[in-house]
């Protein structure tokens, strides 16, 4: 697995992403985000037509950008669009 840095701005939300998390869930997010920094990458898709499409780690992308980031830690996966959507709610009830 490779991990890489790519430019905040390059990379897309997914509209239909699932996950919600509480404010309590939020806060504590970013204060972990603010004391250790990005320490896991986050799930990218780069499948043509899909390319920069998030995966996993929205509520941290979301944080991050909010906090000022310019960069974040990614990890490439090629899925069509099918494939991405079943990763992603696969992520979300693992994680979640």
């Amino acid at each position: 697995m490779e991990i890489v840095k790519v430019k905040i701005n390059e990379l897309k939300a997914a509209e239909y992403n699932p996950r919600k998390m509480s404010e309590k869930e939020v806060q504590d997010l970013t204060d972990s985000i603010k004391e250790f920094g990005l320490v896991e990458p986050i799930v990218v898709n780069n499948y043509p037509g899909r390319e920069n499409i998030i995966v996993g780690g929205h509520q941290r992308f979301n944080i991050a950008k909010q906090e000022g980031f310019t960069e974040m830690p990614v990890v490439y996966v090629s899925l069509d669009e099918k494939k991405e959507k079943e990763l992603n709610l696969r992520l979300n009830k693992n994680l979640g």
